[in-house]
């Protein structure tokens, strides 16, 4: 009876420390950023918009991300890591087989993954979509997140400019690889690994999910992105490797820096929603079809692994 009341506790303050840790991140990394972001940026006050801005601007931006990224979430994993496991060195070998770095995976399995979440772009374009439409018949509430929502997507349209494919190759590291590494390594080597220890597995997934939608201050895009974290958590689960979900994150920020760099290039190419223009049942169609696809490689992902608890 001891042990299983120790066990408890154990769990119990495990996922309490974790919400302070995440509570914390949450709070620092907007603030961290924006006082960041004054030091490089020009033109400040509430009438201040990317257009505003020059390509001048652009290098200072960039490093901004890659600072935050890696002082308030990649670093400070390391040394939380540290603490559960008694290792004072950040590089250990037993921290970095807490995280997952230490388990091998196939490269079929990466390969399935990285297929999985492209057959599931479509699904999420319409949830995006979707969530849109939505918010339009929200009145001023509505309104305002979708305005949100618009300012970010310049915002992004602005940070992912690249005139040449040397600069290119820079946009890649900053939206792509940098994020890949230090948010797989905080939220699906940390949090989750935490969350599936102290509750359970699905409520690890389910949870990490949730909190990695909300990282991305985007209210218009939560539903999506709280998805697309479910879907890197189920992987991050099956195969107990965090490469498996660093070369997924990686695959969807890198196409959706190359639709932004084709947007960006063809700036009259607005088109209507698909799904109040007339193709609307050529898209459910797509979207059937990606998803019973998407449905087919995951399953095959599954048969693949079979999870021991650690």
């Amino acid at each position: 009876m001891n042990d299983i009341y120790h066990s408890l506790k154990k769990k119990n303050l495990v996922f309490y420390w974790t919400s302070l840790v995440l509570l914390v991140v949450l709070v620092l990394y907007p603030l961290l950023g924006g006082i960041m972001m004054s030091f490089v940026l020009p033109v400040t006050g509430a009438g201040a918009d990317w257009a505003d801005f020059n390509r001048q601007d652009l290098a200072g931006i960039r490093m901004v991300q890659v600072i935050g990224q890696v002082l308030l979430l990649c670093l400070p994993v390391l040394f939380l890591v540290g603490l559960q496991t008694g290792e004072k060195r950040l590089f250990s070998k037993k921290n970095l087989e807490f995280l997952g770095y230490g388990h091998r995976v196939s490269m079929s399995a990466v390969l399935l993954a990285v297929t999985g979440v492209l057959l599931l772009q479509p699904f999420i374009y319409v949830l995006v979509e979707g969530t849109g439409y939505f918010l339009s018949y929200l009145g001023e509430f509505g309104e305002s997140i979708l305005d949100n929502q618009e300012r970010l997507q310049r915002f992004l349209m602005f940070l992912a400019g690249a005139d040449s494919f040397g600069e290119f190759l820079a946009v890649v590291f900053v939206v792509a690889v940098i994020p890949s590494l230090c948010e797989e390594m905080f939220f699906r080597g940390y949090v989750q690994k935490n969350y599936m220890d102290s509750l359970s597995p699905t409520g690890g997934i389910l949870l990490t999910g949730f909190v990695f939608g909300l990282f991305h201050m985007s209210p218009a895009n939560l539903l999506p992105l709280t998805v697309m974290g479910w879907f890197i958590g189920y992987v991050y689960y099956k195969t107990q490797s965090l490469v498996v979900p660093i070369a997924v994150h990686f695959c969807n920020n890198f196409l959706s820096l190359v639709i932004l760099q084709l947007q960006r290039e063809n700036p009259d190419v607005t088109g209507e929603s698909l799904i109040m223009s007339e193709t609307i049942g050529w898209v459910i169609l797509f979207v059937a079809l990606s998803l019973l696809l998407f449905a087919l490689v995951m399953r095959s992902f599954s048969r693949r692994f079979v999870v021991v608890r650690r």
